[in-house]
């Protein structure tokens, strides 16, 4: 199941090209959840990707109240997500964990979202849904998981590239949900023409490179490079694949930002001039 938001607002002043999708592999039930929420005031995108817990009866429940609470929140933002966003995204991951204790005792989901800004990306994480920032075919940054797995590569005892394989690969210590308040990870990015951002559940990053995500992407465009990579995890994964999800966005590698003022002072034959030279 995906779902994607009806609400359209002004765009913001670094266009992003979009793509998602969501493959339920072998399992018996879809519990990943995404969307793309836009808002008019302060215009901007919110981005967010969530796993329910397997383990949990109601883990798709709880993924479904992340993506409900945050579709909510973006229809009747609080001022701090244009004065402090950063705040803003831990005070909507307060809400969705009291909202998924409210309906059901043993709900859990992990959580990756991001708030983009024109020129910069806000993120909060929980649980082993990762945001990956590309830049020029180079990861920039990845989020660190909030697992057994990235203890252990953090102590150098196994390698990044073990971490999907390892049999304690679903052992998390933090989600949303439970008794324990949510402790995220949160952090921002300055974003340039170009950039890519990746948003994926664990079911993606298990079976799929990150230079598969930077040229499948580049190649076919976010919307498609979406449905090829989901579809390319689920096989991978085989008979008892995990879901799969994610959510592309690509800032367009073309934009070019608003002329200097002193070009209004130019004759209108030198100005075409320069926006032609500056564009080849």
């Amino acid at each position: 199941m995906s779902l994607k938001s009806s609400i359209q607002p002004s765009s913001p002043s670094t266009p992003w090209e979009q793509g998602a999708a969501s493959h339920q592999g072998g399992r018996h039930e879809q519990q990943d959840r995404w969307g793309l929420f836009q808002s008019h005031n302060p215009a901007g995108l919110l981005a967010i990707v969530a796993d329910g817990m397997g383990g949990h009866l109601d883990g798709a429940l709880g993924a479904q109240i992340v993506i409900d609470t945050a579709q909510n929140f973006v229809l009747n933002p609080p001022a701090s997500l244009q004065t402090d966003p950063s705040t803003a995204l831990e005070q909507l991951c307060q809400q969705m964990h009291e909202t998924i204790n409210r309906r059901s005792e043993t709900a859990r989901s992990t959580l990756i979202m991001v708030w983009l800004a024109p020129t910069r990306a806000y993120w909060l994480n929980i649980g082993d849904s990762r945001l990956y920032h590309f830049r020029q075919g180079h990861r920039v940054m990845r989020t660190r998981d909030h697992s057994v797995v990235q203890l252990l590569t953090d102590l150098g005892e196994i390698e990044e590239s073990q971490m999907g394989m390892h049999p304690a690969q679903n052992r998390l210590y933090r989600c949303l949900g439970g008794d324990e308040s949510p402790r995220s990870d949160q952090g921002d990015l300055t974003i340039q023409p170009g950039d890519l951002l990746a948003l994926c559940s664990d079911g993606v990053w298990e079976h799929v490179t990150e230079t598969e995500i930077w040229t499948i992407t580049l190649d076919h465009g976010p919307e498609a490079a979406a449905h090829r990579l989901v579809e390319t995890a689920a096989q991978r994964g085989g008979a008892d694949a995990d879901n799969a999800t994610l959510v592309l966005l690509r800032t367009d590698p073309d934009v070019i930002s608003d002329p200097p003022r002193w070009l209004n002072w130019l004759p209108a034959g030198l100005t075409s001039l320069f926006n032609r030279d500056r564009r080849s």
